[in-house]
């Protein structure tokens, strides 16, 4: 019987959770085409300080990598989130009259805690460990945003969103975090501490959509 990937070992393990966000109301009211602007503005806001974050975490990671060749792909990741995802959110603000955070404003704990518990898994944690915490956090997105692009959103703004995370770029990222993951051979892998980041990033996330509706 072929042995379950490393990241489908994680997934199953934390299944409670993954289908938690999955079906967050979040991610159904995208798919129902009911999502509130207000909800939309106050997740974009947050969502862009948190890919300001990502960058940072990208930095650590690749700082942290073993080879160039590793080094070499996250500098593309870096790239990406500077010019393809940044912008977008420049254009959206401008589009929507949308006020980005800035350092006067008090934000919900739960966003808070997304990024300073992400950032820390990044700061003080291992190369691996911060590939398996971005690995769940693309692949989830990923999924749910492949479900998403499927059904009719009239909104153009939450549709673009959508579609940048079905892009053939961002699933290849998320692609390669899982194939990091896999690659490992079994007696490098420590399950009990990637399934504590695992678990403690889709938790984050998971409270971090649910602050778009405070």
């Amino acid at each position: 019987m072929e042995l379950q990937s490393h990241s489908n070992q994680l997934r199953e393990k934390n299944l409670a959770l993954w289908n938690e966000m999955q079906a967050h109301a979040f991610v159904e009211d995208i798919k129902n085409d009911s999502l509130a602007k207000n909800v939309f503005h106050n997740y974009l806001r947050y969502e862009h300080l948190f890919v300001e974050t990502a960058i940072t975490i990208f930095g650590y990671a690749l700082v942290k990598a073993p080879d160039l060749g590793r080094k070499r792909w996250l500098s593309g990741v870096l790239h990406a989130l500077s010019t393809e995802q940044i912008p977008y959110f420049e254009a959206v603000f401008d589009a929507l009259d949308v006020r980005p955070v800035s350092d006067l404003d008090t934000l919900p704990a739960r966003v808070v805690a997304f990024n300073s518990g992400m950032l820390e898994i990044a700061a003080n944690g291992s190369y691996h460990d911060v590939v398996v915490a971005m690995m769940c956090a693309e692949w989830m997105y990923a999924e749910w945003c492949q479900a998403a692009a499927r059904a009719h959103i009239a909104d153009p703004n939450v549709r673009a969103w959508v579609l940048l995370h079905t892009d053939i770029a961002f699933l290849n990222q998320a692609a390669w975090l899982k194939n990091e993951i896999d690659t490992l051979p079994a007696a490098k892998f420590d399950f009990g501490r990637a399934n504590e980041i695992f678990s403690k990033a889709l938790s984050l996330e998971i409270g971090f959509h649910s602050a778009a509706y405070e």
